[in-house]
């Protein structure tokens, strides 16, 4: 058993450690022996906290003998760096601010430990996580578990590979345009943006506050609600029976192998008993994610534009060109932008009131090279829930010829996380899609 620890999953390992099969501390011991063996490779960890999880994990297994272990008692988790993790460094991605040691926990972080998970460390992500390539100049470049030399995509993009390469039951990441379902989809794994504002945000280093979201990356659904449960209370929600797939989506250019998942993953709803139907709501897909990159430029201006002019040394050329696109656009033009995200926020809440969740590719695209070049259109699709403040869930649904996977997401109702589950919990038996990395079983 000791060799497959880590394909226990979250809520696998919970079973275990409360029947007995598995130790706490042997898990925790297992899930930092794969950091040392692998993370070299992958570099998903910033920092790791081995003493702090040896602690917690001794506690965890008090509990459990004590008979009054908590919801994910000894789960190892990890947590990407844009969230404080008390005692270990809080940088945002950003060199500047890699001195910076965080003095308590973020929320979210407060609530995983509050639940019984062991803390292992804080995850690499893309910097100020403004992108979605995880290729870091001041903390190094994350691969991707299933292709080295290839993205595990972003801004979450030590989430997503730490979970797929078994170095994390769970991460937490958080998405903006789209940074936890990205690397979800890159990596064949699980992610679950939650409805705006739902999961509390203090002690994250925000970048556009309106849209960003705390949420689980995974290794199976059942695992998502688990570590989701343990962040906010999840309303319960009636039966999804309505799918719709929209229209616009036919204009952004996709790969074969994410066309034929959306075919099969439709297809399959309708075999579980579901009315999947065509909406053709006004949605410009690549005007919305434009409009909504120049609003994240502008907010991360707004928040680092004066640091990286005094600290130029501390921010990347890139993410420095990148504040310089965002300013680069006047008044008119910028409310241009705020109506198209305005009027497809709208028309995707107008799809809801007729159906009960929407299906859509998570990205247009599989995993690239790291040294190739980095597709525009990576949040055409994911940056649409952040824009209506949706809930929506990732999930693996096929793979490409030369064996990289591609995902679908469900996108739902505000507070409609609960009902989400269940059906990507049924779509994921479906589909059967997940596969773990061959490099890292």
């Amino acid at each position: 058993m000791s060799a497959r620890i880590h394909a226990l999953g979250v809520l696998g390992l919970t079973g275990a450690f409360a029947a007995g099969r598995v130790s706490v501390v042997a898990a925790t011991e297992h899930y930092l022996a794969r950091i040392r063996a692998h993370d070299g490779t992958i570099r998903a960890f910033n920092d790791v906290d081995a003493e702090g999880a040896r602690a917690a994990a001794r506690e965890a297994a008090a509990r459990y003998e004590a008979g009054r272990p908590r919801p994910l008692e000894g789960v190892p988790v990890a947590i990407k760096a844009n969230l404080a993790v008390r005692g270990l460094p809080f940088h945002g991605g950003f060199g500047a601010y890699a001195g910076r040691i965080a003095e308590a926990d973020a929320a979210a972080v407060a609530a995983l430990r509050a639940a019984g998970a062991v803390i292992l460390g804080t995850l690499n992500l893309h910097e100020g996580a403004l992108g979605a390539v995880t290729a870091n100049p001041h903390f190094g470049t994350t691969h991707n578990p299933h292709r080295i030399g290839f993205t595990p995509g972003g801004s979450s993009g030590g989430s997503g590979a730490a979970v797929a390469a078994g170095l994390a039951a769970a991460a937490l990441g958080t998405d903006t345009l789209g940074s936890i379902r990205i690397p979800a989809a890159y990596c064949g794994v699980y992610g679950l943006k939650p409805t705006n504002g739902l999961v509390p945000d203090g002690g994250l280093m925000p970048l556009v506050a309106r849209w960003d979201a705390i949420g689980p990356i995974a290794r199976s659904v059942g695992d998502l609600g688990a570590v989701m449960a343990a962040l906010a209370p999840l309303p319960p929600a009636g039966p999804i029976r309505r799918i719709a797939m929209l229209a616009s989506a036919a204009g952004v250019d996709c790969h074969p192998a994410v066309r034929a998942a959306l075919r099969l993953a439709a297809d399959l709803l309708r075999g579980l008993g579901l009315e999947v139907d065509e909406a053709a709501p006004a949605i410009d897909h690549h005007r919305v994610r434009l409009a909504g990159f120049v609003v994240a430029t502008r907010e991360a201006d707004a928040r680092f534009g004066a640091d990286a002019a005094r600290m130029p040394q501390g921010f990347s050329p890139a993410f420095r060109d990148s504040l310089a696109f965002g300013r680069g656009f006047g008044e008119e033009a910028l409310a241009e932008g705020e109506a198209t995200l305005a009027e497809a926020s709208r028309a995707l809440k107008a799809t809801l009131r007729a159906a009960d969740a929407i299906l859509l590719p998570t990205t247009p695209q599989p995993a690239f090279a790291h040294d190739g070049p980095v597709p525009v259109s990576q949040a055409d699709f994911t940056a649409l829930a952040n824009i209506a403040g949706l809930p929506a869930i990732a999930l693996p649904a096929g793979w490409t010829s030369d064996g990289l996977p591609v995902g679908v997401q469900l996108l739902g109702r505000p507070q409609g996380e609960a009902a989400l589950l269940a059906l990507a919990c049924d779509l994921d038996r479906a589909l059967n899609a997940y596969r773990p990395p061959l490099a890292f079983p």
